[in-house]
Formats: structure tokens, sequence, C-alpha cells
């Protein structure tokens, strides 16, 4: 039932849009709640992550029943892998920038892609290389980093995943005496997004040019340390078979794209032949 509740959410979350999502921002709004009671300090931290977790496999554990567990790890991955029409939306971005429109082309690029803000005085070519890893990072957390985990652990993984990823963004708001559970929050979630961005690098090597990004894979698998940001930007520039200089937001898109095939593939074959 994994697979098809992974292909099931992947194509809803196809079909659905930002508009038609609510409630994406109630998990960060609950923990600053909760950090805002408690502190920020490492053990709140360790309580934020563990006891929704436990409480959730408590839950299906005793429930038990395939169908109940079926739904929890659909409606988890349908919320977590949130809308998918990045190429519908990255029509009017594109629109914006033909009609020189570079303010609404930012703002529609940092609340829709995570773009980070900031100026970009090299103008539209600028800020479409920083969308283009904006983009592949969120289609990383959002959708592959998710994935990994729900074949890993079920619905308490991607709750996992979910808890982490919004706690650091939580910490690393909070003032400096917190730092010690910030810095906690930082390896945690680079430690969950380990496995999945080597995978995800290893993939686009795949669907991509393949010589230059399985060579770099190789060099780079073993280092814990390298950032899943700077490890996806190495291989999104050299999986694309075109000239860097040439590459657009749609180019990355199209190649996530193939990856995200190629893994519901992998998965299809190890639940049959597993």
């Amino acid at each position: 039932m994994t697979f098809l509740a992974a292909l099931l959410a992947w194509l809803v979350s196809l079909s659905l849009t930002g508009s038609r999502m609510p409630g994406r921002g109630q998990v960060p709004a609950l923990i600053s709640r909760v950090v805002a009671r408690l502190g920020g300090s490492t053990w709140v931290y360790c309580l934020v992550l563990a006891l929704p977790v436990v409480v959730l496999a408590a839950i299906l554990h005793g429930l038990d029943h395939w169908l109940v567990t079926f739904l929890v790890g659909l409606g988890s991955l349908v919320l977590v892998f949130g809308p998918g029409d990045q190429a519908d939306q990255l029509k009017p971005y594109r629109q914006y920038q033909q009609d020189d429109d570079a303010d609404r082309a930012y703002e529609l690029a940092v609340d829709t892609f995570d773009l980070p803000a900031g100026l970009y005085e090299g103008g539209a070519a600028q800020m479409d290389e920083a969308l283009k890893l904006s983009l592949a990072y969120q289609l990383l957390e959002r959708f592959f980093v998710a994935l990994f985990w729900f074949v890993a652990f079920g619905a308490p993984g991607v709750l996992l995943v979910v808890l982490v990823r919004h706690a650091r963004s939580v910490l690393l708001q909070l003032p400096a005496e917190s730092s010690a559970a910030a810095s906690l929050a930082v390896q945690v979630h680079h430690a969950i997004n380990w496995i999945p961005a080597r995978l995800l690098t290893l993939s686009l090597a795949l669907v991509g040019d393949f010589s230059q990004s399985f060579a770099i894979w190789l060099r780079r698998i073993r280092d814990f340390e390298l950032a899943d940001r700077a490890l996806l930007e190495t291989s999104l520039k050299v999986s694309l078979p075109e000239n860097q200089d040439a590459q657009r937001p749609e180019d990355v898109l199209a190649l996530i794209k193939r990856a995200q095939v190629l893994w519901m593939v992998v998965i299809a074959l190890a639940t049959i032949f597993g």
C-alpha cells in the first residue's frame, strides 16, 4: 500500500494549486507557540519532535488497520507534497519578466518558490539563477525527503520530516540564548536530508547528463558535512546537457519531474519484487 499511497498523493498534488491548500501554515505557527511558551531549549526541541511522532505511531499501531494506515499516509503526503503547479506558476513569473515588471516577478518567486529575499541587481538573469536552486530545493524538501521517510517509516516519518523542517526555521529566528537548540536543529535537519539529497542527485545524473553528474556524485557521496543545498546546486549545473548560461528554471523543473518519475518506478519495482 506504500506505493499506492505515494502514487495517489503525487497525482493529487499535481491537480492542486496553492489557493486550494488550506492550513499549510498551521504547523510552524503551532511550533512557534510551543517554543514561545516553553522556551527554545534543547529539551523543548526534542519534545516538539518526539511527542507528536510517538503519539501518531502509537495510534496507528493500536488501530492496526490497513485502511486507516493508508488514509493517514495518503493525507500526510498530500499535505507535505503541496501543490504541484510549479510549471503553471512559472508562466506568470516569465510573463512579468517579459513585461519588465521585476517587482512582481520577484514577489511571485519569493512567495511561491521560496526564493531567498534580497537584492538581485543582476536583473532577470541573476534572479533566474537563484530561482533554479530554490525551485529544486523546494521540491527536494517537499517531495523527495518526505517520500523517502514515508517509505521508511510511514506517516510518522512524514510527520518527523515536517517537524524537523519547521522547528529549524522557528529556532533560527530566536535570540542568541537558544543557539544550542538552533545548532541541534540545523544538524538534525541536515541528517534528515542527507540520504534523500544524495539519492536525488544520483537520480539527476541518471535522468540528465550522466557522465559529468555521476563523477561529481561519486566524489561527494562520502562528504557528510557538505550541505544538501550546495550538493544540489553543483548537481543541477552539470546534470543538464545544455550550456549552463542557457539553463532556465523551466529546464530544472523538467529535470526534477523526470527524477520524480524515476523514484516512483523504483518504489513500484521494490514493491513488486520485494
